[in-house]
């Protein structure tokens, strides 16, 4: 039989087993409550980037159809661009850049042939502008002479892009441009960097905002 002293320091077990179960109660419905505001979060973000995702993803399953893993080390691609290692591209011979055998172009233009291909991919493309960026002196001249060479480099890798397949530029001439961006910035190594920039159509803003509208209300 149980002292006074004992029912004391150890009261029964039905007021114990009561404050934990509402102990528990208050906690779970603390984490559903905070489940349920990361969810309303989590659902218009995924909203908005899926669409995208889904078109980033489609292009890098083109690009893994033509490159392997060692030739995808000198190509990046992220948030829509391909950017390309200028070696991969130009020799430089006497100061000058001159084209290579471009098997990196070859694959490229069959990248960007399937993908214009795709209707599905082919409505939220845009362009395709191929970039070659230049740094910027204080020297005027000098970045007038640049961005001429530059703009030369651009328009020579379009021109060997159609070269490489000819369907490009006979059904799809509208969906390309080349041009010379300055930066201020130089580049570490002295080269001049060549992007590939998909630039995405208002379709897939549309398809964004469509997919927003349920969490309007």
């Amino acid at each position: 039989m149980r002292s006074d002293a004992d029912t004391k320091f150890f009261p029964s077990l039905g007021p114990l087993f009561s404050l934990t179960l509402v102990g528990l109660l208050l906690l779970s419905a603390l984490i559903y409550y905070r489940a349920v505001k990361i969810q309303r979060f989590l659902e218009p973000a995924l909203a908005i980037s899926e669409p995208r995702m889904k078109f980033n993803q489609d292009i890098k399953d083109l690009l893994s159809r033509e490159f392997s893993p060692k030739e995808m080390k000198g190509i990046k691609f992220r948030a829509g661009t391909i950017t390309v290692d200028e070696s991969l591209i130009f020799e430089r011979s006497h100061s000058q850049a001159r084209p290579a055998v471009p098997v990196v172009l070859k694959k490229l233009s069959r990248v960007f042939a399937a993908a214009l291909d795709n209707p599905e991919i082919r409505e939220n493309i845009s362009l395709i502008q191929i970039t070659a960026r230049f740094p910027l002196t204080k020297d005027m001249i000098l970045n007038r002479q640049a961005r001429f060479e530059v703009q030369d480099s651009a328009t020579l890798i379009l021109n060997s892009i159609f070269s490489a397949e000819p369907r490009l530029e006979t059904s799809y001439p509208r969906f390309f441009s080349a041009t010379a961006i300055p930066t201020l910035a130089p580049p570490k190594d002295g080269r001049v960097i060549i992007e590939f920039r998909i630039i995405p159509t208002e379709r897939l803003h549309i398809e964004v905002l469509e997919r927003l509208e349920r969490y309007a209300y």
